[in-house]
């Protein structure tokens, strides 16, 4: 069985976020997590439970399974409870942020609280004006997560 075009480019893609956070992740978090505190130990642990999931993720990839949590290069659409507004965005790498086109960094307080969510789970998200209710209704690989 031939695999589709877009989970060959989403596996390449998966692989090559394994590399760059096995290969640059001193440097990342240099760069990004300079000090050696509470908030540097805390994204090395969700960064190790990041490539867990995606080595799982790889090892049996299909769609279902690549739609199944978000991931950097996933679309999510989210519910706010408190008004049912509907909102999506995609979490890509840093360099990749945009928010006039709804793509948030990975490192952002909404992105980083949404790695590695689920559909139609409920998250209590901490945001500068307080505390927020989401659902997760869908995520959607999307092929964003491109490392460079």
């Amino acid at each position: 069985m031939s695999l589709s075009p877009l989970i060959v480019g989403s596996r390449l893609q998966l692989i090559n976020q394994l590399v760059y956070f096995d290969d640059e992740k001193i440097n990342f978090l240099n760069h990004y997590y300079p000090e050696n505190n509470h908030k540097r130990s805390a994204f090395e642990r969700i960064l190790s439970v990041y490539t867990s999931t995606l080595e799982k993720i790889i090892s049996d990839l299909n769609e279902e399974n690549l739609n199944s949590v978000a991931l950097i290069g996933s679309r999510l659409e989210l519910r706010y409870l408190n008004d049912d507004w509907i909102e999506s965005f995609t979490i890509v790498f840093p360099q990749h942020a945009d928010p006039n086109q709804n793509l948030i960094s990975f490192l952002s307080p909404m992105g980083f609280q949404l790695l590695m969510s689920q559909v139609n789970e409920t998250y209590q998200l901490e945001v500068p004006s307080g505390v927020i209710s989401v659902k997760v209704e869908g995520i959607k690989y999307v092929n964003r997560g491109d490392v460079n």
